[in-house]
């Protein structure tokens, strides 16, 4: 016989069961609105975390590219294209619609070889007074003479026959003949000019180029136009020279500021080698080797001021510069350097008295 009592709980024990399970249903659902709701939002902080990471990308800024075999590059500034300085010339069109910049090592300095000489007076070969141009106008109706000059450079079999194509011959010659002491002179088989662009700089006439060949990679170089309408190529930017080894640097730790050409980027994690407080310390490596040292200088000097800039414009990455370094004391680890001077924008020196 069925109880009276329990019988008659039965419908208001369900309604309350399905209540429960209702309340049960609502919460998780609204916990799952929640969920997602934060999902959301947790996604758009990132991306638009990332977009003002990006933002801060001076698109006017080239950086060196270079792959595992470090092939020869020079770093600028380009208005439109940021690839303009791969030497793969499947990615980069014949003959690129920009304008590339660079600058002087010293903001706001002069930089002439002489005192300032009129159009007329000047003598063949010379460069234009500071402020008449800026670049080598209508670079592509140049293009003959252009490829003439590059390929002449390259086919020389002799420092003599190459310091015919080379810009300021008379203060690069030593340079060279050091360089090549223990070095023998490439020769590759000529294919043709690739892309040319002109380069922006007050008082000069300089320009970018690519040079093609059929046995070897592209390899890309500083040009300038002289008085006379001929051109010479910018040769201690396209071998990235320095005055001594890299490994021979480190090994003998000298005391005296050397000539170098480098990549510089923040270190990742701050290095243990000590250095002045208040100094800012980068990691740097040569082009060609896998040595890295850290180099130190004072932020605060108003003579770093250029270096500082480049590397602001580069995002403190992979940034090519032209240093001065020595040893600031005893030998000791051979990782930490000190910055002597900075020398020029890149790997370009513009001065025609300096190595």
């Amino acid at each position: 016989m069925t109880n009276p009592s329990i019988a008659d709980n039965d419908p208001p024990r369900r309604s309350r069961t399905r209540r429960r399970e209702a309340m049960i249903n609502a919460i998780a659902t609204v916990l799952g609105c929640m969920a997602l709701v934060v999902m959301i939002a947790t996604i758009v902080r990132v991306v638009m975390v990332k977009l003002w990471e990006s933002s801060k990308v001076n698109p006017e800024y080239v950086q060196s590219v270079y792959d595992g075999g470090m092939e020869r590059r020079w770093s600028g500034s380009s208005h439109e294209q940021t690839a303009l300085l791969a030497e793969d010339s499947a990615k980069v069109q014949e003959t690129p619609k920009a304008t590339t910049t660079i600058a002087s090592p010293h903001a706001g300095t002069p930089v002439t070889n002489s005192l300032p000489l009129t159009q007329e007076a000047r003598p063949p070969g010379s460069r234009l007074p500071l402020g008449a141009v800026s670049s080598i106008q209508d670079i592509d109706s140049k293009r003959q003479k252009i490829e003439t000059t590059i390929r002449g450079f390259f086919e020389s079999d002799t420092i003599e026959k190459k310091l015919a194509h080379v810009r300021d011959p008379q203060r690069v010659r030593p340079l060279m003949e050091n360089f090549y002491r223990n070095r023998s002179l490439e020769r590759h088989e000529w294919k043709s000019l690739g892309w040319i662009l002109p380069v922006e700089e007050p008082g000069y006439r300089l320009g970018y180029a690519q040079a093609v060949f059929g046995d070897a990679e592209p390899v890309s170089l500083i040009i300038e136009e002289l008085g006379d309408g001929g051109f010479r190529v910018d040769w201690e930017s396209s071998v990235r020279y320095g005055e001594i080894g890299w490994n021979e640097f480190i090994q003998t730790q000298p005391a005296a500021p050397t000539l170098f050409r480098v990549i510089a980027s923040k270190p990742r994690h701050a290095p243990s080698a000590e250095a002045p407080q208040g100094s800012e310390i980068l990691e740097i490596k040569h082009p060609e080797e896998d040595d890295v040292i850290y180099a130190y200088f004072d932020r605060q000097d108003p003579k770093f001021q250029p270096l500082l800039q480049q590397l602001q414009t580069g995002n403190w990455k992979d940034v090519p510069l032209t240093l001065r370094l020595c040893y600031p004391g005893p030998a000791g680890s051979g990782k930490s350097v000190r910055i002597a001077d900075v020398e020029g924008k890149g790997w370009l020196i513009l001065q025609g008295t300096r190595s």
